[in-house]
């Protein structure tokens, strides 16, 4: 399995204690920076991430928004890390800037969190028929793993760690400041690879909500996994597009909310 970047920091703080006072400690933090996204030379959005990883951010963005479809058309990929750009060049039309900024739907409350509402609508008639089966074992193992993969989050615990899995075995890890940002990497390096999605699953951090359902229906990942909780639009979605979701788990129980049939019991 490929590691992601671990871009944690360490620095100077003071640390209070009740009965102990206070004290000038070492302690770790992460990296939190501002990143453009290009499409054709066209500016787009900026978000906030962690830095790393930003040619499958990009990508990864551009797919879960419909405009990236065909891995032979992406013709390259500019990123300049010191002046925070990163350029997306795709031989076909991405889509409005306007409808880009005006015509959202389903938002989360996070500042990158939409999807258009013609992507929804084609979702909505394609539904996945993925034969993927995991154990219910397999749900507690992986979210074992993603618990024990990030040095980041557990020196600062300020980021939202994510994995690509087989029913076998870790596939590929990431982790940002954004719940969105990480998902997002997955994608991309997935599609920079050629790797099929439709028989894989992701494991997450952070909360299932409407747009990360969406996100994995754009590219056909039929179970979603968390260590939290999942709202009710997630599971009206998941249900309508197929996709099976997991929620609240813990080291000895989970939460299945919709598709229930991919899991073995």
């Amino acid at each position: 399995m490929e590691r992601a970047i671990e871009p944690a920091v360490l620095v100077e703080a003071i640390q209070c204690r009740k009965a102990a006072g206070c004290d000038v400690v070492s302690h770790w933090i992460v990296d939190e920076v501002p990143v453009t996204l290009y499409f054709n030379g066209e500016q787009m959005i900026t978000l906030m991430c962690a830095g790393f990883h930003l040619d499958e951010l990009a990508v990864g963005f551009f797919i879960a928004e419909g405009w990236i479809k065909n891995r032979d058309r992406v013709q390259g990929i500019e990123v300049d890390t010191e002046r925070g750009i990163v350029n997306v060049r795709y031989d076909g039309p991405g889509g409005s800037k306007d409808k880009f900024w005006l015509k959202r739907a389903i938002t989360s409350g996070c500042a990158k969190g939409s999807v258009l509402c013609e992507v929804l609508d084609e979702l909505l008639e394609n539904s996945i028929r993925s034969s993927l089966k995991l154990a219910a074992e397999g749900v507690w193992k992986f979210m074992n793993e993603l618990n024990n993969l990030s040095s980041s989050s557990k020196r600062t615990h300020g980021v939202h760690n994510c994995l690509l899995a087989s029913p076998s075995e870790v596939i590929y890890y990431r982790y940002d400041v954004g719940r969105h940002n990480a998902l997002d990497m997955l994608v991309g390096r997935a599609f920079l690879d050629g790797l099929s999605l439709d028989d894989k699953l992701v494991v997450t951090t952070g909360r299932l909500t409407s747009e990360v359902v969406i996100k994995a229906a754009q590219v056909g990942i039929p179970i979603l996994i968390s260590r939290h909780a999942v709202t009710k639009l997630a599971v009206e979605l998941a249900s309508s597009l197929g996709i099976t979701i997991i929620g609240y788990t813990r080291a000895d129980r989970f939460t299945i909310y919709s598709e229930p049939s991919r899991i073995i019991k």
